[in-house]
């Protein structure tokens, strides 16, 4: 991993759940409230999309008698469709970008919850490879998830000895970064672990849950968007192939990681529920109240047409009588 991503992303996202679990004192809701957070802060960019699939998804229609028209000529089917997106100011990837805005902070949030002492304590790697001394632990030799074994047998240690960090410790982390007393356990579930295909335990709950909320959360989408046509056999597609991508990743990556994921996706399906049938509701508004008043425009139009021919009916009749006077 770059020392700039570290520093740019990881480090802030290791900052921000640090400031969380202070909060919450409990590691599993912290990253439950971490995602909420990501949620939150990236609605605006969510509302964007959501506007742009439902504008494409209105203008379907429109796009369907366009590759009617111009089946045989390619060229002339991208400019008229680049027309079409420009009347109605929708552009076909910002529909998109929300879907992958959680990619590099599950990453990040990854290399936060592998490397806890570094990203969310602040400790170098000298201090890191101390602490992994006095437990026991070879940190060049440990493998990916050495500082979480670190950082359990530290807890451990802190337990041990009453709930307050022995003088071998303090010495070693002294002003260095922020020691804590991470507890990784969650209703049952140690979300340091990662979960093996080849041992069933209840750990397994994650990545079946993980798979469960990815396909709710396509599903629902699908659902929400009304796809038509052939996008809606791509997102079945997406039904079968995100399930079981998320299982994938749920047996490969520590449980927290899955526990994001997981809540990830549920408050995918509540947020696109919520912003579907309030966007939907005021493009129907703003549609109807067009309408109206187009049709009040040619009723009007309509109304000065007849008044127009009763005042040319009406000079008419008087002009005839003026001259049949004469």
């Amino acid at each position: 991993m770059g020392d700039i991503f570290g520093l740019l992303i990881v480090r802030p996202l290791g900052l921000i759940l640090l400031a969380i679990f202070k909060a919450v004192k409990s590691y599993g809701f912290a990253v439950i409230l971490f995602a909420l957070a990501v949620k939150l802060v990236c609605i605006p960019l969510a509302i964007k999309g959501k506007k742009s699939m439902l504008a494409m998804t209105a203008m379907n229609n429109e796009m369907q008698q366009l590759q009617k028209k111009y089946a045989n000529n390619r060229m002339k089917l991208n400019e008229e469709i680049q027309k079409l997106y420009d009347k109605h100011g929708v552009s076909p990837m910002s529909g998109c970008l929300p879907q992958f805005i959680p990619l590099p902070i599950m990453m990040g949030l990854y290399y936060a919850v592998q490397q806890p002492l570094k990203f969310m304590m602040g400790f170098g790697d000298e201090v890191v490879a101390r602490l992994g001394t006095v437990v026991g632990v070879d940190v060049a030799t440990a493998g990916y998830y050495g500082q979480i074994t670190i950082a359990e047998k530290l807890g451990q240690i802190f337990s041990e000895n009453g709930g307050v960090w022995p003088e071998t410790i303090t010495k070693i982390t002294d002003g260095m970064g922020e020691l804590l007393n991470i507890d990784f356990s969650f209703f049952g579930l140690n979300l340091a672990q990662v979960p093996s295909i080849k041992d069933p335990s209840i750990i397994w709950l994650i990545p079946i849950l993980s798979g469960v909320t990815a396909y709710l959360s396509s599903y629902v989408m699908q659902k929400m968007q009304g796809t038509p046509g052939a996008a809606a056999g791509q997102m079945k597609m997406l039904n079968i192939l995100m399930p079981l991508m998320s299982v994938y990743f749920g047996f490969i990556l520590p449980g927290a990681i899955g526990i994001y994921w997981i809540f990830n996706n549920v408050f995918t399906c509540i947020q696109d529920i919520v912003l579907t049938k309030v966007i939907r509701g005021k493009q129907e508004k703003q549609a109807a109240e067009e309408e109206a008043r187009i049709a009040a425009e040619k009723e009007a139009k309509r109304a000065a047409h007849r008044a127009a021919q009763i005042e040319q009916a009406k000079q008419a009749q008087q002009a005839k009588g003026k001259k049949g006077d004469k």
